[in-house]
């Protein structure tokens, strides 16, 4: 890098609300996204149809899948703030919906609108690098995943203090308070991001925009995740993997994929999968590296608390509370590590601590045990949180610095994409693992607790059914039955879990075992971290970095292949 591109330009407070919006967005997200999962038992106790409680996350995972490309794209020629502040809108009135449901259909319709926020999720990690110096965009990434984390912290804690001590009510006072939070950041972008017009939106007319969308391309790939994702939803819940239900949109989506990456290849150079991104060995691996932070997680997510409750026999709010000191410490080490590449312009190494970390942490939870003290479960979500904190922004980071500057929007898109397809298809391979352990532990184990008892060995299934089912007067009409049976299969019932729980674990630290190997295949662009400012929001600083830099902003402005390809 040139000593001239050196020279520091200074940013002002302009620029800081403006990354202090986007994070209020990426703080609403997170809250939202925590409180659909959280809050779908007291949901539905109070709408009803707990069959359909599933719902409330998979609408916002799928919707972010379908949107979140296009989204990128457009932001690339209408601009980032009327994308977000569309999409944020639409998190408003969801969560209105949502605050005064009546029915479980009602909600979820909610849901939909919330989900259509989550089509931004990737300009609240591409605007903070962009309009901060290069060297430190490790910062911007760091404050985006701060306020993630806060949000979920914020989310767990406000969702079980409102719905706690039978109060299922009380997620409607949740809903207006993140409709309050998504007000306050649509009011932030609204008057605190007003970047100058960028290059495309200037000089292409609204017909060339429509025509530079890559159409065919987000078209296979929104239907192919959607339908991916319904099949592997589906798959061991409620139907099996040979069922019609999971085999045809799962087969079908990937179909789909299968016809998106052959066009992106063969049939444009200049689509979503822009040929220009695959020129550092950085971005792949970042690929690679997100697809399985996202599996690991999702575990997390998934079985983290419910293995705290079923084998540590803690109460909902404290496992839940351990899990907010997860996020927690994610936030505190999102920092850390932010302040670590900024001063070091490494990426590598935090990355390959990062993985190592939450690999560790998977086999600490593949071998928790009921006798363990209370104090391990925050020791290990203090390991668990302190991997993803350095991993999320430095896996980020490493996208943006190896793709062309004009692409940080598709960039930070496919990122996060893939994120989310990583958490989808981890949730089905570790659902299959835990629903085939506990198929086959469970009755073993039960069978073995209490038929020396005295249990009929022809009464094991009717016993088994209402035992898992807590039908108590099933059991009392069971030949044989004895009060000392109950124990007995409440200790059966918690091993069969711990060893179910633990292929689970197993798997995920698999996945932590290839993010290290792609990690250690990185490399540190030091280079790359310099006082450039990419999108400066502010015009007065734009124009004087281009005399500071000693150059003419259209002599190398973004998009000029773009440019050359349309005229």
């Amino acid at each position: 890098m040139s000593e001239v591109a050196e020279r520091n330009v200074h940013i002002h407070a302009r620029t800081l609300v403006a990354v202090a919006a986007v994070c209020v967005i990426a703080f609403a997200q997170l809250m939202a996204l925590v409180g659909s999962a959280l809050l779908a038992q007291p949901t539905v106790a109070v709408l009803g149809s707990p069959d359909q409680s599933i719902w409330f996350t998979s609408v916002i995972t799928i919707i972010t899948l379908a949107t979140i490309l296009p989204c990128s794209q457009a932001a690339d020629y209408w601009g980032r703030k009327w994308i977000i502040l569309c999409t944020a809108l639409g998190g408003a009135v969801g969560s209105i919906v949502v605050s005064r449901a009546r029915s479980t259909p009602t909600a979820i319709a909610g849901f939909c609108l919330i989900a259509i926020a989550f089509g931004c999720q990737s300009l609240c990690y591409a605007i903070p690098s962009e309009v901060l110096h290069r060297k430190h965009r490790a910062y911007g990434q760091a404050a985006t995943n701060v306020a993630a984390g806060m949000g979920a912290v914020v989310g767990i804690l406000v969702g079980g203090a409102l719905t706690r001590n039978g109060n299922p009510d009380g997620f409607r006072i949740f809903w207006y308070i993140n409709c309050g939070v998504w007000v306050l950041g649509f009011t932030g972008v609204l008057f605190g991001y007003n970047p100058p017009p960028r290059e495309l939106q200037r000089s292409l007319t609204t017909t060339q925009k429509l025509q530079s969308m890559d159409w065919i391309g987000n078209a296979l790939v929104a239907v192919g995740l959607v339908l991916l994702c319904v099949g592997l939803q589906w798959s061991n819940n409620p139907y099996s993997w040979t069922d019609a239900h999971v085999l045809g949109p799962l087969i079908s989506g990937l179909c789909l994929l299968i016809a998106f990456c052959i066009y992106e290849w063969r049939g444009t150079k200049e689509g979503i999968l822009h040929h220009g991104l695959f020129g550092d060995r950085n971005f792949p691996l970042a690929m690679v590296m997100i697809i399985t932070e996202g599996s690991a997680f999702i575990t997390t997510t998934s079985f983290f608390v419910f293995e705290l409750v079923l084998v540590g026999h803690f109460d909902p709010f404290s496992g839940g509370l351990r899990f907010a000191v997860l996020f927690l410490i994610s936030t505190v080490f999102s920092f850390i590590a932010g302040a670590y590449t900024t001063w070091t312009r490494q990426i590598r190494e935090p990355l390959v601590v990062g993985f190592l970390l939450l690999l560790i942490f998977n086999v600490l939870m593949a071998y928790y045990k009921t006798t363990l003290p209370s104090a391990a479960s925050y020791g290990y979500a203090c390991i668990g949180g302190a991997g993803i904190g350095c991993i999320l922004i430095n896996a980020m980071v490493a996208a943006q610095m190896s793709t062309p500057r004009h692409m940080i929007s598709v960039t930070s898109g496919l990122i996060t994409a893939l994120r989310s397809l990583g958490a989808a298809i981890g949730l089905a391979i570790v659902n299959a693992i835990f629903h085939n352990g506990i198929s086959s532990e469970l009755p073993k184990g039960i069978a073995a607790a209490v038929l020396p008892l005295g249990l009929p060995p022809a009464e094991l299934g009717h016993f088994i059914a209402a035992f898992t089912s807590r039908n108590q007067t099933a059991l009392l009409e069971i030949p044989g039955f004895n009060p000392l049976m109950l124990g007995a299969s409440g200790v059966a019932l918690a091993e069969a879990y711990r060893v179910s729980f633990r292929s689970t674990w197993l798997a995920a630290a698999g996945f932590c075992a290839v993010g290290i190997v792609a990690s250690l295949f990185a490399w540190n662009p030091k280079a790359q971290f310099t006082n450039h400012i990419d999108a400066p929001v502010e015009t007065g600083l734009a124009e004087a970095q281009e005399r500071t830099e000693g150059f003419v902003q259209g002599d190398s402005k973004p998009g000029s292949q773009r440019m050359e390809a349309i005229s």
